[in-house]
């Protein structure tokens, strides 16, 4: 799989492609975008396997700062070789563990009862496999990392 930017009509540009090592990919599969520019720096939110397998995490990209958005230029938030998750199960590993965490949305609001703004990205997660059922829930920027809940803030009834 692989995420493709139209720049023209009848144009892609490939960002990352597990088979191909000149998209930085590194055989990650990283897909279902999401872009948002905070502060002065274009960030990307994906989903991905780090190795192709195992359950579905969060991971980012960034241009460097400053810079205009753009289909190049895209690096991938690493620890040493591999991508480096968004954030940790730590509190949310018994609804998004196994299955995963799908679908990154960014979203910055204000929160008018704090008088501040807030930074999250919802996700779809699943508890026992990657076909769900799924919870909605959300990650916070808690001004130096992004935390995961303890609970989803929508669960599933059915399959």
């Amino acid at each position: 799989m692989s995420n493709s930017t139209r720049l023209l009509p009848g144009t892609e540009t490939k960002i990352f492609d597990p088979r191909d090592t000149s998209t930085g990919s590194g055989g990650a599969e990283m897909v279902d975008a999401s872009v948002a520019q905070r502060g002065e720096q274009w960030w990307m939110y994906l989903a991905g396997q780090a190795q192709g397998s195992g359950a579905t995490d969060l991971y980012s990209a960034s241009l460097p700062s400053g810079a205009p958005l753009s289909a190049t230029g895209w690096k991938i938030s690493r620890s040493t070789r591999e991508p480096l998750p968004v954030a940790g199960r730590s509190l949310s590993q018994e609804w998004d563990g196994k299955g995963g965490r799908h679908c990154p949305c960014y979203v910055r609001g204000w929160d008018r009862s704090e008088r501040k703004w807030r930074e999250r990205i919802y996700y779809a997660g699943a508890a026992q496999n990657l076909w769900g059922p799924y919870s909605i829930g959300f990650l916070e920027w808690d001004g130096q990392r992004w935390m995961d809940k303890v609970s989803p803030v929508f669960t599933a009834t059915e399959d």
